[in-house]
């Protein structure tokens, strides 16, 4: 399968795994030793509805380790992983040399989802939308709504407002770091409304975790069919 359409990008505008390029070869490491991401990303997993979905994308793939969980999970699905950052995504094609995991891996400009309409049953994404600066993050919601068939589920895990006031200061850390305007949305708690203003329904949160950096929650939606 190769969903992938013809126009390649070559510079994105984009905010690193961990803001800086050059820290890049240490986000698997650094993810370990200060985020339950193994607990995090199995219970999204978990959170597929669509049964026997046959084609699932990991937005924001980053190292490709959620993306190889999707497909350990959903053997028989077609599973893609795109992301922007060229130095991150070249770790996970690495990653799935080493573990042969049949899945495409694919860069975009950070803006245009290179694959046609309904394209996906399930789009998911891990810890990626508070690196989005809020200017974008409305443009990417819509453009998982287009690529999502009727009736697709959206999750997504990431940093959200926490009823604890101490979650929320430590999310203070994540936003000195990756920036105050990116990471707006999360902090206010808005996220969810602006994936209803994207065109989702049955919008809700389903888990929540205290981390080191604060509160993340798993958000799930739907394409309305």
């Amino acid at each position: 399968m190769n969903k992938k359409m013809s126009n390649t990008p070559t510079a994105p505008k984009f905010i690193p795994a961990l803001s800086f390029n050059w820290l890049t070869p240490f986000y698997d490491r650094l993810l370990k030793l200060t985020m339950p991401e193994e607990t995090i990303k199995t219970a999204l997993i978990s959170e597929i509805k669509v049964s026997t979905p046959s084609d699932i994308l990991d937005f924001g793939c980053g190292s490709g380790t959620l993306t190889i969980m999707l497909k350990t999970a959903h053997p028989l699905a077609n599973i893609s992983g795109v992301d922007v950052d060229i130095d991150i995504l070249n770790r996970a094609k690495e990653r799935r040399s080493k573990t042969m995991a049949d899945i495409n891996l694919i860069r975009y400009n950070g803006e245009r989802l290179p694959f046609k309409d309904a394209s996906f049953d399930i789009v998911v994404s891990c810890l990626v939308f508070h690196h989005i600066y809020s200017s974008q993050k409305s443009v990417i919601l819509k453009e998982i709504y287009r690529i999502l068939k009727s009736g697709g589920q959206l999750i997504i895990a990431d940093f959200g407002r926490s009823a604890s006031a101490w979650q929320r200061f430590k999310f203070n850390m994540i936003r000195i770091l990756d920036g105050f305007e990116s990471t707006e949305a999360n902090a206010k708690g808005v996220l969810p409304g602006l994936i209803n203003e994207a065109g989702f329904k049955k919008i809700t949160i389903s888990e929540h975790f205290k981390t080191f950096f604060g509160e993340v929650q798993i958000i799930m939606a739907y394409k309305k069919g």
